[in-house]
């Protein structure tokens, strides 16, 4: 998956629940700061709604988590 400033929430917790790590590591509680229309949200226009200070590196962060962390497994 791509992550781009035009990714919503949804699109990445869909396709690995847990990316919410990622966020966490930025400071953003997602079920507790994000209530879920900020989920349909992109990042770009979800940063000031849930506190992100710096989302170039939430970003970056969420990138090299989609390219190097293996996909949960499905049972």
């Amino acid at each position: 998956m791509i992550i781009s400033p035009n990714t919503t929430v949804k699109e990445i917790l869909e396709a690995r629940p847990d990316a919410i790590r990622v966020f966490e590591k930025h400071g953003v509680d997602v079920p507790l700061e994000c209530d879920e229309s900020v989920h349909d949200c992109e990042l770009m226009i979800c940063d000031s709604m849930c506190h992100i200070d710096d989302i170039d590196a939430l970003i970056q962060d969420l990138q090299k988590f989609f390219d190097t962390a293996p996909a949960p497994a499905k049972d």
